[in-house]
C-alpha cells in the first residue's frame, strides 16, 4: 500500500526510528568498519606478527570470498525471516568476529579464517539488511531516507580511522579490535532491538502472514530481464574502477608528484556523505539511472583530469560522491524495476557482484599502477570504465509499471 505525503510526512510519523538505525547500523556494520579501519590496523598488526602489510591486508580478500559465499543465503533469509532478526543475530556475530581478531596469535592462516568467518557471522549487518526496512517504510520519500540512513558508512569512513588510530597509539592494536566489538554491543545492537521496526516486521517477528502481500518479480523472473543483467554490469563496473582507485589514490598521486596526497584522500568520507544525501533527494524527483550516469561521468571527467596532474581534489570529491551514491542507486533500482517480492535475493546476488569487484579492484589497479600503464595510463582506463557503466545505466528504459506485478504467495 503506498502512503501519502512527503518525506518529512514519513519521518513524523515513526520513520525516523528506522532511520536512526540504519544510520548506526551502517556506521558499525561489515561494509564500513573492517573497508575503513583495516588500513590503520595494518602497520601495528604487521610490526606485531613480522608480517608484511600485504599479508595483513589479504584478509579483506578472504572477508569477500565469505561475502561471496553467504550473500545469497543473507538475501533468501531477509526475503523469508524477519529483516529485524537477522539483522541483530548478525551484528552480534560481527561484535565476535572482531573479538576473535583481538586475539588473534600471529599465525596467518588463522587471521585469515578469521575475516572469512567474519563475513559469514556479520552478512546481516550489510546494505541489504538496513536499506530492506528503509524501502519498506519510506514511499514517496524513499530515495532521501536511504541516502540519509547508507551515510552511516561515510561517517565511519570519516571519524572511524583517526578514533581507532588514537586508541591503537595509547593501548595497542588488539585494543582497537576491542574497541570496535564494544561500540557493536553497546551502540549497535540496542539501536536495532528498540528502533529497526519496519512496517510487516511485526508480523515477520511473529511468524504470522502480512496482511498485504509484497508485490514485484520473482528472483528468477528479475534474473530474466535485461535490467537485472544491466544493473549488475553497470555497478560492478563502477564498483571495479572507484573502490579499486581509492585505496591507491595515495600512491597514485605521489607518483605523479602531487603533494598533500593523504589530505586530499581524508576529503573522501566527506564527499560519500554529502553524495548519499544529494543522490538520494534527486533520485526521488528525476529518472534514477539518469541521475547515477550524470555522477559517474562527473567522476570520470575528474579522473580524466587527474591523469594530467590537474585538479586533485576534484577527483577525490567526485570519486567520492560515485562511491558513495552506489548503494542508496542499487536499493533504489531494485524496488523501482523488480518491487520488493523478493528484494533481498536480488539485491543480495548483486551485492556479490560487487564484492568481487571490490576485491579484484584495488588488486588489479595496484599491480598495474606499478607496471606498464603507469598512473595515467591506468587513470585513463578508470575513465573508460566509469564511460561503460554509464552507458548501461542510460539503457535500462523506463520504470516498470507495478499495477502488473503479482503479490508474492
Amino acid at each position: 500500500m503506498e502512503r501519502s505525503g512527503g518525506f518529512l510526512d514519513e519521518a513524523f510519523s515513526g520513520g525516523w526510528k528506522i532511520l536512526l538505525a540504519g544510520v548506526i547500523g551502517m556506521m558499525l556494520g561489515i561494509s564500513a568498519l573492517p573497508f575503513y579501519t583495516l588500513g590503520v590496523f595494518a602497520q601495528p598488526v604487521a610490526d606485531d606478527f613480522g608480517w608484511s602489510r600485504t599479508m595483513v591486508v589479504s584478509g579483506f580478500s578472504f572477508q569477500m570470498a565469505g561475502t561471496v559465499m553467504v550473500a545469497w543465503l543473507a538475501g533468501w533469509m531477509i526475503d523469508r525471516y524477519s529483516v529485524r532478526k537477522i539483522a541483530l543475530f548478525s551484528q552480534a556475530g560481527l561484535a565476535l568476529a572482531f573479538l576473535l581478531l583481538a586475539m588473534q596469535n600471529g599465525s596467518l592462516w588463522l587471521w585469515q579464517l578469521n575475516w572469512f568467518m567474519l563475513a559469514l557471522l556479520g552478512i546481516g549487518t550489510s546494505p541489504m539488511s538496513w536499506s530492506r526496512g528503509i524501502v519498506e517504510r519510506f514511499e514517496s520519500g524513499r530515495g532521501l531516507a536511504l541516502g540519509i540512513a547508507l551515510s552511516g558508512s561515510g561517517i565511519t569512513a570519516f571519524a572511524g580511522p583517526p578514533l581507532i588510530e588514537a586508541i591503537i597509539g595509547a593501548y595497542g592494536w588488539r585494543a582497537g579490535y576491542y574497541a570496535l566489538a564494544g561500540a557493536i554491543t553497546l551502540v549497535g545492537l540496542p539501536s536495532t532491538w528498540f528502533l529497526f521496526q519496519a512496517s510487516g516486521q511485526k508480523e515477520a517477528d511473529s511468524g504470522a502472514k502480512p496482511a498485504n502481500p509484497l508485490t514485484g518479480l520473482s528472483f528468477k523472473q528479475a534474473l530474466l530481464t535485461r535490467q537485472f543483467w544491466l544493473i549488475l554490469a553497470a555497478f560492478c563496473t563502477i564498483t571495479f574502477a572507484v573502490s579499486g582507485t581509492i585505496p591507491n589514490l595515495v600512491p597514485i598521486m605521489q607518483t605523479m608528484g602531487i603533494e598533500q596526497a593523504a589530505y586530499y584522500v581524508s576529503l573522501i568520507g566527506i564527499a560519500i556523505i554529502f553524495s548519499r544525501l544529494v543522490s538520494g533527494f534527486l533520485i526521488d524527483r528525476f529518472w534514477a539511472p539518469g541521475v547515477a550516469a550524470t555522477l559517474v561521468l562527473i567522476a570520470a571527467g575528474a579522473c580524466a583530469l587527474l591523469s594530467q596532474g590537474i585538479a586533485p581534489a576534484f577527483a577525490v570529491i567526485a570519486l567520492g560522491v560515485a562511491a558513495g551514491a552506489e548503494f542508496d542507486l542499487i536499493a533504489f533500482l531494485c524496488v523501482r524495476y523488480f518491487g520488493m517480492r523478493a528484494y533481498g535475493r536480488i539485491y543480495a546476488w548483486l551485492w556479490a557482484g560487487f564484492a568481487i569487484a571490490t576485491g579484484l579492484g584495488s588488486l588489479t589497479i595496484a599491480y598495474f599502477v606499478e607496471t606498464g600503464l603507469g598512473p595515467s595510463g591506468v587513470m585513463l582506463a578508470v575513465v573508460g570504465a566509469l564511460i561503460t557503466a554509464a552507458a548501461a545505466l542510460l539503457a535500462l528504459g523506463r520504470y516498470p509499471d507495478p499495477d502488473k506485478w503479482e503479490r508474492a504467495a
